[in-house]
């Protein structure tokens, strides 16, 4: 009976906290500023439920770079505000923002943090998305680039990742397959 009152009173805890974290105007009128006490609002959240299962990347991405300072707007996520983290291995080459001829090195590990705002201004915590560089003997088809992503549980998420994830990679072949952060919310390094 304990154990119960405490899972129920955690869930309501959580329902709570991520009810706190609301739009407070139409997602077209966001600002950065806006997105980003948003994004800080959930990020608890997201971690903590990420983390849910052991899953390797998913467990080591908070220790990484940002690429920006701000979630991506909406665009081909399923209209989700993507918040994207680099690990050390392709950090310094991804914020360089290349769109000619860049090759990202294998090892490169990139993590997405996806969430989502409805009209009423509600707001729905997504997948965390990763592509991992493995190189064109491991994944010749996509590019030695290996698609997954967790849901927003910690538990696997079913990707097509040749057909689904590659197919729109694939329309930046000169970037390494990487669609960049829009320049407004890009890191700088340093």
């Amino acid at each position: 009976m304990i154990r119960i009152s405490f899972v129920l009173i955690s869930a309501i805890w959580i329902s709570s906290a991520q009810a706190a974290c609301k739009a407070e105007k139409p997602a077209a009128e966001l600002t950065i500023e806006d997105l980003q006490g948003l994004y800080e609002c959930l990020r608890p959240d997201m971690v903590k439920g990420y983390q849910k299962k052991d899953h390797e990347i998913a467990a080591a991405y908070t220790d990484w770079k940002a690429a920006s300072i701000a979630p991506q707007a909406p665009g081909m996520h399923s209209g989700q505000y993507l918040m994207t983290y680099i690990n050390p291995t392709g950090y310094d080459q991804y914020i360089q923002f290349n769109t000619d001829s860049t090759a990202m090195p294998a090892g490169t590990v990139i993590a997405k943090e996806a969430f989502s705002i409805s009209s009423r201004g509600k707001v729905k915590i997504g997948p965390l998305l990763f592509m991992e560089k493995v190189g064109m003997d491991a994944a010749p088809e996509t590019g030695g680039w290996q698609y997954s992503g967790i849901k927003k549980n910690g538990k696997n998420l079913k990707v097509d990742a040749k057909g689904f994830c590659h197919a729109c990679h694939q329309a930046w072949p000169g970037q390494d397959s990487l669609g960049y952060p829009v320049p407004a919310v890009r890191a700088t390094s340093g």
